[in-house]
């Protein structure tokens, strides 16, 4: 039995405190336009969700503390953030397609509890809105997110489907080890190659070897920009959690030994990987737990976000490409 996604849909809390809800959302809404009209920059929309400026630029100070807005760490950074900040709604899109998703009942209730403690701090909602750098809209994504994303996962994180998963994806999980070589085609530490020759050499590598026009250590010997090249591009051994690029990992695993790779591109450049070698672990199930459930996790997000992207509609400010 394969680690799969429900067909049958949930019903979150619906219909309680229905007048007020009505009530609730008209104020937010109101307030909500009046706050994009008072200077709220907008990096992105995903349908009619707008994802602002401010909470952006908290999330990255949250990380790295404040940083020059120009230097290549905030960009990347802001990338990241930006990025994360649409999968969350294209998940969200999805869920409320198939009716998992918190609705604005919901939400509106979440609010009210959330008042409640901020009165027994003698703090008001417009304290906590201007201490996390968000407006009335962004704080009702992040309640929809609080409520649906765990009453959606936790359907799956069962001791079942950690069996299954480990089951399918055994050699992730239970410390298999690889012994492999590579051929690198450096993208970033040449100046004699463009990406476009770099990348097209690649190709012409992969073609000689499939054509067994050339064996593979002495490719790497001829070929490779890692200093692995000199001994036929053994790199040694790995595990699915150690220190290579997830790309490079990802492909690796997946081979059988003796078998080359297509080619994988990370930062570093172009790979072709061989698996020389294969040392099964004895990790059981229960005992990668913790690694279990990261990776379902990730999964189910993957999962979501790709779902939602085919129902939904992206529109990035110029800033912000």
């Amino acid at each position: 039995m394969k680690f799969r996604f429900p067909s049958r849909r949930f019903t979150l809390l619906a219909g309680l405190l229905a007048t007020t809800s009505s009530v609730l959302w008209t104020s937010l809404s109101i307030a909500e336009t009046q706050q994009v009209s008072s200077g709220w920059a907008i990096a992105a929309t995903v349908n009619e969700d707008r994802i602002f400026e401010p909470p952006l630029i908290a999330e990255i100070e949250s990380i790295a503390g404040k940083i020059d807005p120009k230097s290549p760490q905030f960009i990347q950074l802001r990338k990241q953030v930006l990025n994360s900040a649409i999968q969350r709604r294209l998940a969200l899109a999805y869920l409320k397609k198939i009716g998992q998703a918190a609705s604005d009942g919901d939400i509106d209730l979440g609010i009210i509890h959330l008042e409640k403690r901020l009165r027994l701090k003698d703090q008001t909602l417009d304290d906590y809105l201007h201490e996390q750098s968000i407006n009335l809209q962004e704080l009702r994504h992040r309640i929809a997110w609080q409520i649906s994303w765990p009453k959606y996962t936790n359907q799956f994180l069962t001791d079942k489907n950690y069996e299954n998963y480990y089951q399918q994806n055994a050699s992730r999980f239970n410390g298999t080890e690889l012994k492999v070589s590579q051929i690198l085609i450096h993208t970033k530490q040449q100046t004699d190659r463009t990406l476009e020759e770099s990348r097209q050499l690649a190709d012409q590598i992969k073609k000689q070897l499939q054509d067994a026009a050339i064996e593979f250590p002495e490719a790497a010997r001829k070929y490779s920009d890692s200093p692995t090249g000199k001994n036929g591009g053994l790199v040694g051994w790995i595990k699915f959690n150690g220190a290579m690029p997830r790309a490079f990992n990802d492909a690796a695993f997946k081979l059988k030994a003796g078998e080359v790779s297509a080619i994988v591109e990370t930062t570093f450049g172009f790979h072709i990987i061989r698996l020389d070698e294969v040392k099964p672990g004895e990790i059981t199930w229960q005992m990668a737990r913790p690694q279990l459930r990261d990776a379902m996790i990730e999964t189910l997000l993957t999962f979501l976000t790709q779902s939602g992207r085919k129902i939904s509609t992206i529109e990035i400010t110029e800033e912000s490409k």
